[in-house]
């Protein structure tokens, strides 16, 4: 997803946009919404040399949401009940309880996996291929109207 907005603030290389907010926004929660109602999407990466008061294109990765909200929930509940059903089995046999073996190394399971999504989460979002990145600079804020693209050999 492709939006417009306004730098206004430049970080290193990111930089904080104020986004006009299109149709596909709605409910995204991609952005935070300011007192006035503005939509500020922060810590976007920019490799295009965008500088306060520029107006730029800001491309949002499609379906971010969805793979995120996998590994959230989905990776740690498959393996609370992989988790369970390894104690369940290995707790009858090793003369346990096996409810009781089950719901800790389900437990234990699911921390685990809690635990290696985070990991994970940090090594991708360090790579910055799913974060919203500046795709083109429409006008600089001292009123030339350049359009310059992102060089990705940056």
């Amino acid at each position: 997803m492709i939006e417009h907005g306004t730098v206004v603030a430049v970080r290193g290389t990111n930089v904080d946009v104020v986004l006009a907010g299109s149709s596909a926004c709605q409910g995204c929660s991609a952005c935070s919404a300011s007192d006035s109602g503005e939509l500020l999407l922060r810590d976007v990466v920019d490799r295009a040399g965008a500088n306060l008061g520029d107006e730029v294109e800001v491309l949002i990765p499609e379906g971010l949401r969805m793979k995120a909200a996998l590994a959230v929930y989905g990776v740690p509940l498959a393996s609370l009940l992989l988790g369970y059903l390894a104690g369940f089995l290995l707790g009858s046999r090793l003369g346990m309880e096996p409810d009781v073996a089950g719901a800790v190394l389900g437990v234990l399971a699911a921390s685990a996996a809690l635990a290696g999504t985070r990991f994970a989460e940090r090594v991708v979002m360090r790579g910055g291929r799913f974060s919203p990145r500046v795709h083109a600079i429409l006008s600089r804020g001292s009123g030339r109207n350049d359009v310059v693209p992102e060089n990705d050999d940056l």
